[in-house]
C-alpha cells in the first residue's frame, strides 16, 4: 500500500473514532435526528477526502496531459458527489443542515489540524534539499 492511501486510511480512521465521540455528545444534547446529521456529513466528508488519495493514485505515470485530465475530472467527481450528498437531503429536508455541514466541514476543518502540521515538520527535515532536482546527484568530497 502506497504512502498516500496509508496516510488517508488513517486519518479516516482517526476522524472516524472522534466521529463516533462527537456524535455521541451531540445525540446526548441534540437528539438522534442531529447526530444522525454530523455522522452523515462526516461520512461525506471522509468519503471525499479519501478519494484525493484515489486522484493521486490515478495521477502517477502516465503523461502530463492524461494526468491534467484526470486530475480535472477527479476533481470535478470529488465536488459533484459532495454536493449531491449534501445537497440532496438539505433539498428533500431529511436531515438538519447545520449539523449536517458541521460535519463535513468538521472533516476538512480536522484534515488541516492534522495532517498540516506533519506536512511543515517533513519539509523543515528536509529543509536543505528543497529545491534539488530528484535526479540531482549530491556528491560530499572529504579533503585529506
Amino acid at each position: 500500500m502506497s504512502a498516500h492511501w496509508r496516510l488517508a486510511l488513517r486519518y479516516a480512521a482517526w476522524v472516524s473514532v472522534g466521529a463516533a465521540l462527537i456524535g455521541a455528545v451531540v445525540w446526548f444534547l441534540f437528539g438522534a435526528a442531529h447526530a444522525g446529521a454530523v455522522l452523515y456529513g462526516v461520512g461525506v466528508g471522509i468519503v471525499s477526502f479519501v478519494s484525493t488519495a484515489l486522484t493521486v493514485s490515478l495521477l502517477t505515470g502516465g503523461s502530463k496531459a492524461a494526468g491534467m485530465v484526470i486530475g480535472t475530472a477527479s476533481f470535478a467527481a470529488r465536488l459533484g458527489f459532495a454536493s449531491g450528498a449534501l445537497g440532496v437531503p438539505a433539498y428533500l429536508d431529511l436531515w438538519p443542515v447545520v449539523a449536517m455541514l458541521a460535519g463535513f466541514v468538521g472533516v476538512y476543518l480536522a484534515e488541516n489540524v492534522v495532517l498540516l502540521p506533519g506536512v511543515l515538520l517533513g519539509r523543515a527535515g528536509a529543509g536543505r534539499d528543497v529545491g534539488r532536482a530528484v535526479r540531482e546527484r549530491v556528491e560530499r568530497r572529504v579533503g585529506a
